[in-house]
């Protein structure tokens, strides 16, 4: 009887593991609550500190929004993205869109084509419905670094 509790046990906790550990490929348009399901974005946002006097700059941006063509398979869009989300939370943006791609960088259900996408993630920033900039696969210094030096471009 102590050997079927043992293995009930284990059992259930394999099951919260696994939960926790979702590796699916996600195609298409993404909501906020299907990137949360994954440990790398859940521990990803949570260990993100933006720079304080960074975010404070991009809260006189509040017509921003992103377009952000992600692979919940590759290891680059697990940094990014979920810092991405941080400093967005923080400063207020709420028009994120996300999409999401196959291992072979295309979506079944969205034409990426005009995007020409060969790495991933992509960030579209755009400013009063504009495309003003975008950050491909990595940043060149930190997340809101480089969304501020974009928008930078533009006046608020």
């Amino acid at each position: 009887m102590c050997n079927w509790c043992i293995v009930f046990v284990l059992f259930l906790n394999s099951l919260n593991v696994m939960s926790q550990t979702n590796d699916t490929i996600l195609e298409g348009k993404i909501n906020r609550t299907q990137l949360e399901d994954y440990t790398w974005y859940r521990n990803g946002y949570y260990a993100y500190k933006p720079y304080p006097s960074v975010l404070e700059k991009l809260l006189n941006y509040p017509k921003c929004s992103l377009l952000v063509i992600l692979g919940t398979w590759c290891s680059d869009s697990h940094e990014l993205v979920p810092q991405l989300m941080k400093v967005a939370d923080q400063v207020g943006w709420e028009k994120i869109e996300c999409i999401g791609v196959n291992t072979k960088k295309e979506c079944s259900t969205i034409d990426l084509s005009p995007f020409g996408i060969e790495y991933v993630p992509v960030v579209m920033v755009y400013y009063n419905n504009k495309a003003i900039g975008k950050i491909v696969e990595t940043t060149q210094k930190t997340i809101e670094e480089d969304l501020l030096e974009i928008l930078l471009q533009t006046k608020p």
